[in-house]
């Protein structure tokens, strides 16, 4: 898979001011450009040059009304030099060569062509040959016009075409000067004509090519602000946890579907003991600290990925476990109540000397979202009753072997 070229808005403005009459972006615009276009391009010019042998070989009719006498010559220019070349061409432009491979196999065609003409004519000795050489007019159009290489490369193509022209007509035997004159004259406006086709054309695609390339990146930085804007709303700025909004939207995504579910999961609610001292005693900013490191600390003791961890609000933290019993909630309830104590943030306003938490568990079961605000509820009132029995503990309280001094389950 090709890499998308990293293109900014500033690029895009750099090559809307540029004036570049050749029609190329400065990079790396014109690397995006040709990437984006490639194998379009591509896949049209081989469709082109399909369609092209079968016009071609056409002209054969025009050999035998214009140029008899050189019919024969018309048969192997045709089929075997011109004809299998323009199959050849169309092979490699299947292969999406780079655009410099691609424009000179753009207009070896047409030189090809051209060149085929030109030889027929000049061995021809037919009265009318005079006019067979028109037929070089019209692969010149087509070339500029519905091939349309670059600029510059049709500029090339068009100059040697008209060199060579100019030079037949003016060596043939039969060709009076003034023919001559006029024919290469003609050619001349023929070649003006498709080149400034073939420049407008492209000026107009490169200029759908910025606008949209423009607002595709306008689009991508709106939808990035969007995103952005919902995952902020859904963050607590000070702990980097969910906020109410967010654990509200996780736990509607655990909930999904909840009817064809039973597994039952676990809520644990939290509180910071004696949230309210610690500011009075430290200050706001200190206050905000504590919560954010008990945040982390909070974090830190859940079991993985899908368990929903948020600040409720003020000094409350709330936590989700899918797939979880009481016995679990308790333990995890009990890992986060020992990482704060870690902690050993000083609080002298509480017994225990330093910050420490209680927390209520309170289980539910799958089946119904009605099942999460019943768990909530559970839990709200079991850390009460932990705080009731003195703060700094789980409630239901962790059941202990205290000879194997192992966890448990309950009765």
């Amino acid at each position: 898979m090709t890499q998308e070229i990293k293109v900014s808005l500033e690029d895009i403005g750099r090559a809307q001011a540029a004036r570049q009459w050749n029609l190329v972006f400065p990079e790396p615009v014109e690397s995006r450009f040709e990437v984006d276009i490639a194998h379009r391009r591509a896949k049209l010019l081989r469709i082109v040059i399909v369609r092209t042998v079968v016009v071609y070989n056409l002209f054969l009719i025009g050999d035998w009304l214009l140029a008899r006498d050189a019919f024969n010559l018309a048969l192997v220019v045709h089929f075997g030099l011109v004809t299998p070349w323009l199959l050849a061409a169309s092979y490699m432009v299947h292969r999406s060569p780079g655009p410099a491979v691609r424009n000179l196999l753009m207009i070896s065609v047409p030189l090809a062509m051209v060149a085929g003409v030109l030889a027929v004519f000049a061995v021809s000795r037919d009265p009318l040959a005079s006019h067979y050489q028109y037929f070089v007019v019209i692969v010149l159009i087509y070339a500029n016009a519905v091939l349309r290489p670059s600029f510059t490369a049709a500029v090339i193509l068009s100059a040697v075409t008209i060199v060579a022209h100019g030079v037949i007509c003016a060596l043939h035997p039969t060709m009076p000067f003034e023919a001559a004159i006029t024919s290469s004259y003609g050619l001349i406006i023929a070649a003006w004509v498709s080149l400034m086709a073939n420049y407008y054309i492209e000026r107009d695609v490169r200029r759908s090519f910025l606008m949209r390339l423009k607002d595709n990146l306008a689009a991508r930085d709106l939808q990035r602000t969007a995103d952005d804007l919902q995952r902020i709303s859904h963050v607590d700025a000070l702990t980097g946890l969910a906020n109410r909004r967010g654990v509200d939207t996780r736990a509607a995504a655990l909930f999904a579907g909840a009817e064809a579910r039973r597994q039952p999961f676990a809520v644990l609610m939290i509180d910071v003991d004696h949230f309210k001292g610690f500011n009075d005693r430290y200050g706001h900013l200190e206050g905000d600290r504590c919560l954010s490191l008990t945040g982390g600390a909070i974090r830190s003791a859940v079991r993985g990925g899908g368990d929903i961890v948020g600040r409720y609000g003020g000094e409350e933290f709330v936590v989700i476990l899918p797939e979880a019993d009481m016995l679990d909630g308790v333990q995890v309830a009990e890992r986060m109540r020992r990482a704060v104590e870690a902690l050993a943030i000083p609080h002298d306003r509480s017994h225990a000397g330093v910050v420490t938490i209680s927390a209520g568990v309170g289980v539910g079961r799958i089946d119904s979202p009605d099942s999460l605000s019943e768990a909530i509820a559970e839990a709200d009132a079991a850390l009460y009753a932990a705080k009731a029995a003195g703060r700094n503990r789980v409630h239901p309280p962790v059941p202990v072997d205290r000879h194997e001094h192992n966890v448990v389950r309950f009765g």
